[in-house]
């Protein structure tokens, strides 16, 4: 497991930052869309919906906005990651009450909305922030960041983690994960500092905000799992060996990266 979990890792790290520092803006915003669309595929098991003529009518409609709102969706960015924000505050409370509430989001409607509200912010998260001066050091400081409380969660989760965070919703993930994340994070953090000009240059303004986005990734990764639990599935997919599917991928990401967003905006990067 562990094997494959670092070799398939070794595969896409190349092929990811590759795309974020060669890639023209519209190839990279396509990359992007191309992802999030394998993510909105996934997500279609999890509406439980069965047939392929209805998970491509998901994907093609996810497509459909990405083509056709685009340039609107850029314009109100601010407006967006501010709901999409506001979205995963929702999803803490629900996480928090799993498996009560369940009847609010458990239609498929409801699980396509939500959809909606953790893929399409995350690509325009990520195309945006592409697009500062120090873009793409950003977006490989906010993977860092993401990649890092992954590995400090699992490598603590698994030496410590007897505490358990959210057993109703993800059973494997404890405290101590969430400890070994948090120390990762404010290591990459500490390491970066001099090599970026935010959150007022100073050591406690990048903690702060390395702090909201492993919250963030926490979030996102519970509330997948808590999809997932409610489907009775492990992976959201099986393309990718020992991590399971694209979703399984960017759950962290699909929280942090409008969070991350937002915070560069406020601080104007």
């Amino acid at each position: 497991m562990l094997k494959s979990r670092i070799i398939t890792a070794l595969i896409l790290a190349p092929i990811t930052l590759g795309s974020v520092f060669l890639l023209p803006s519209p190839w990279f915003a396509a990359f992007i869309g191309l992802v999030v669309l394998m993510g909105a595929w996934e997500w279609t098991a999890m509406m439980r919906l069965m047939r392929f003529s209805q998970r491509m009518a998901y994907v093609l409609f996810l497509l459909l906005i990405l083509l056709l709102t685009s340039k609107y969706l850029l314009e109100y960015q601010v407006f967006i990651f501010s709901i999409a924000v506001c979205w995963w505050f929702i999803a803490t409370a629900l996480i928090i009450v799993y498996p009560r509430f369940t009847l609010s989001w458990r239609n498929k409607v409801s699980k396509g909305m939500i959809g909606l509200l953790v893929l399409l912010p995350t690509w325009l998260a990520l195309v945006q922030v592409r697009e500062l001066a120090a873009g793409p050091w950003l977006i490989l400081y906010l993977f860092l960041l993401v990649w890092g409380a992954d590995t400090g969660a699992y490598f603590a989760g698994k030496r410590y983690g007897k505490r358990k965070l959210m057993p109703r919703v993800s059973p494997a993930k404890s405290w101590a994960g969430v400890g070994g994340a948090v120390v990762t994070v404010l290591l990459v953090s500490f390491a970066a500092k001099p090599y970026f000009d935010f959150a007022d240059n100073t050591l406690l303004g990048i903690y702060l905000l390395a702090l909201l986005v492993v919250f963030a990734s926490v979030v996102g990764d519970l509330l997948e799992s808590m999809f997932k639990r409610h489907c009775g599935i492990k992976d959201s997919g099986r393309l990718l060996p020992g991590h399971g599917g694209v979703m399984d991928r960017i759950d962290s990401l699909t929280a942090a990266a409008p969070v991350f967003a937002l915070c560069l905006i406020s601080l104007g990067a």
